[in-house]
């Protein structure tokens, strides 16, 4: 069979069976897609399909195959952060309360320090899981993004299922998200600079000063821009939501060409192309590209993964690395978030259900560790960790909220804590 019919047919099977499984087992409401997506990519990797057949996995997954997948990929992995910069609102932070920045604060310095040290560990116990451009340092910066990062686009899927969207938990744990992925772009570029200059900690400082002027220069120069065109394409008349998509897509190229060049990394360039979109032109661009980008595109980034992911279930230093990182990215998340919430007046139901939404990690921790095993900040076995703690995390996100948010006292119509109705809702989809 030739690469291309092969191609075809990986795309069909990884695109069409998660949907097809979710459907007929009736697992909507109890995971999100995205787990299946990903255990999918796993499976057809080394770790799964390779075991059985190294052979038959060899000849499959030839050299113009996997090219073609990585390009695939590569803009998957684009347009996914782009979208996801557009989930980032600064209409939504005006007016906020100190509660939400410190929630917030606390949702990426808890579970990403507590990684930082996990990191340490990990380094100082196995120092071959740091990568060939690594150091102690960036490697334990990695680790603590990772645990401390959150999948927005996914959050809102998982929120769109328990139909809490609308409600001030589901708004409250989008805020969280924004900042937290914000963040984690931040601390990412730090990470880079580190890698890139191992010998040198310059890079390092100008990594993130180089952000934040391409930041600042994208939203004093670029965004007012960006306005004045969506007007224009506005005026236009006829084929403006196709102006408008045509737009952001080339502001998303443009802008992740440019942070390239800059030695940022073209995700990094994507997240703030996204950041910068005129909000009038979001929902247009989001209600065509998003769904596009999560349903034909990313599939083929789970499948370039899952080549890269080999699980060693054997191996000691996997099964620590994995345990040590799921417990730090779900606690650690859990607690900061919760704690914060329950000090700022919030009822320990409505907190803990909160941190359990914003523990989910999804396709935004996976984007996170390729860049850092491009990059040679994580081994491969570290890499394979990574993904596996990104899939229970997601996995355990929507039965862990309504454990939370379940009312396990005598029936009452209201959340009588918060007073959202939450539980009332809940009750009336059974």
């Amino acid at each position: 069979m030739d690469s291309i019919s092969i191609f075809l047919l990986l795309g069909l099977a990884i695109i069409g069976l998660p949907p097809i499984a979710v459907y007929f087992l009736r697992l909507k409401s109890l995971i999100p897609l995205v787990v299946l997506q990903i255990a999918m990519g796993l499976m057809l990797g080394p770790s799964v399909f390779g075991n059985l057949s190294a052979e038959r996995h060899a000849e499959l997954f030839s050299p113009p195959l996997l090219v073609g997948l990585s390009t695939i990929s590569s803009l998957a992995a684009l347009f996914f952060v782009f979208t996801t910069g557009m989930h980032l609102s600064f209409s939504s932070f005006r007016g906020k309360t100190f509660e939400l920045s410190a929630v917030s604060l606390f949702s990426v310095l808890v579970p990403a320090a507590l990684g930082i040290l996990g990191g340490l560990w990990i380094a100082g116990r196995h120092p071959g899981e740091i990568g060939d451009s690594g150091d102690v340092l960036g490697f334990a910066l990695g680790i603590g993004i990772c645990t401390g990062v959150t999948a927005l686009p996914v959050l809102a899927e998982i929120l769109r299922e328990l139909q809490l969207l609308k409600q001030r938990i589901g708004q409250y744990a989008l805020a969280i998200a924004a900042f937290n992925d914000a963040a984690a772009w931040v601390l990412l570029a730090i990470v880079l600079g580190l890698a890139s200059h191992a010998d040198s900690g310059l890079e390092a400082v100008a990594a993130p000063l180089k952000l934040a002027a391409y930041v600042s220069a994208m939203l004093v120069v670029a965004r007012p821009l960006l306005v004045r065109l969506h007007v224009l394409v506005a005026r236009a008349g006829h084929g403006t939501a196709e102006g408008t998509l045509i737009m952001a897509v080339a502001v998303a190229i443009a802008s992740a060409t440019l942070s390239e060049w800059l030695g940022l990394h073209y995700i990094l360039g994507a997240f703030v192309a996204g950041m910068v979109m005129p909000e009038e032109a979001r929902k247009a661009v989001l209600e065509r590209l998003q769904p596009f980008t999560i349903t034909i595109l990313v599939p083929f980034f789970f499948i370039t993964t899952g080549l890269k992911t080999e699980i060693a279930v054997g191996s000691p230093n996997f099964i620590e690395i994995l345990l040590l990182m799921t417990t730090i990215a779900i606690v650690g998340k859990i607690a900061g978030v919760a704690i914060a919430a329950r000090f700022n007046g919030e009822t320990w139901r409505f907190s803990l259900g909160l941190g359990a939404l914003t523990q989910t990690k999804g396709l935004m921790e996976v984007v996170v560790a390729t860049i850092l095993l491009d990059a040679g900040v994580i081994s491969n076995n570290t890499f394979s960790a990574v993904v596996v703690m990104a899939l229970i995390s997601t996995a355990i996100a929507m039965p862990l909220t309504k454990f939370f948010l379940k009312d396990r006292r005598a029936p009452a119509p209201v959340d009588a804590g918060g007073g959202y109705g939450l539980i009332a809702e809940m009750r009336e989809k059974r």
